[in-house]
């Protein structure tokens, strides 16, 4: 026990080998905790459909964009980490680093709740509105839930919570073809 000690103890008198330390045990940490978050989130193979309604004049041509890589983003309006996360995204796909996005409402009292969260945020990316199904079949139990589809259409990363605009450009950049 007293070996032990006297190795942690240089270790953390060395600067770099304790800061070292310290960014594997954050990594550590940080992977860890986010496979606990998307534990349950549907893969590839168990992908449910997004046949949903679009709000207002939010549509777009299709749900998703084939030979493209996008992001399917579920947020609930209530949501404040959904609020201030969500123009990370808008800018992404804004800039064409990103070639798309579709955002998901769900667990909103009326369509008005969803149209004053975009007004609110400025996003102008297209809006589906889930339902209480939409929530059981892709197993969202925290918001924001993000799901990016790959140009050949397959789920390539699932990530819950507040995501940076360089977090999503690093998975667009790791999973773009």
């Amino acid at each position: 026990m007293n070996q032990l000690r006297v190795l942690w103890k240089k270790l953390r008198d060395n600067f770099w080998g304790a800061l070292a330390f310290d960014v594997v045990l954050l990594i550590a940490a940080f992977l860890l905790i986010h496979s606990w978050q998307t534990r349950n989130l549907p893969d590839d193979d168990h992908r449910p459909s997004l046949e949903l309604a679009w709000l207002d004049d939010m549509r777009a041509d299709s749900i998703l964009v084939a030979g493209e890589t996008g992001v399917v983003y579920f947020f609930a309006p209530w949501c404040s980490v959904c609020r201030h996360s969500i123009g990370n995204l808008d800018e992404l796909v804004a800039s064409g680093e990103l070639s798309w996005a579709r955002v998901v409402a769900l667990e909103y009292g009326d369509v008005n709740e969803v149209r004053d969260f975009i007004r609110e945020t400025g996003i102008h990316l297209p809006v589906l509105l889930g339902t209480p199904q939409t929530t059981r079949d892709w197993q969202i139990q925290a918001f924001p839930t993000y799901f990016m589809i790959g140009a050949d259409g397959q789920i390539v990363s699932r990530s819950v919570g507040y995501s940076t605009k360089i977090g999503l450009q690093s998975r667009v950049w790791l999973n773009s073809d």
